[in-house]
């Protein structure tokens, strides 16, 4: 029907730059979530914070996205984090066994407020 059920938002925290994603993030709409972060951290820099507590829906070439952004930012001495509350969205992460590799808090405010949000370097 043409309707966009993905809605992006971004913001600046100091260092960090937040990207909300809200609704559904599947195969017709990823490279949308791809250029929005890929934007984001050109605009901001290498601290990211990406909040899905409005995903409804997370499909696997959206977590992709996801790893492959903090690969990239890996390299650029850069760091992600991820806010996902219990639902879906988290389950997913831990059923794929990607939950290890991302810092993931309950809420923005967490995130905001652990060093790794905008410490520089290797996680420890």
């Amino acid at each position: 029907m043409g309707v966009d059920v993905l809605e992006t938002t971004h913001s600046r925290h100091g260092e960090i730059v937040v990207v909300g994603l809200m609704g559904e993030v599947d195969v017709d709409n990823v490279d949308r979530v791809r250029r929005c972060l890929d934007e984001a951290v050109e605009a901001y820099g290498p601290r990211l914070v990406v909040d899905l507590t409005g995903l409804t829906f997370i499909d696997t070439t959206g977590l992709g996205v996801l790893v492959r952004q903090l690969a990239a930012l890996r390299d650029r001495n850069g760091t992600m984090a991820l806010v996902a509350s219990d639902g879906q969205v988290l389950r997913r992460l831990r059923r794929t066994n990607l939950a290890a590799l991302f810092p993931i808090h309950g809420t923005l405010s967490e995130a905001l407020a652990q060093p790794e949000a905008g410490a520089r370097g290797r996680a420890g």
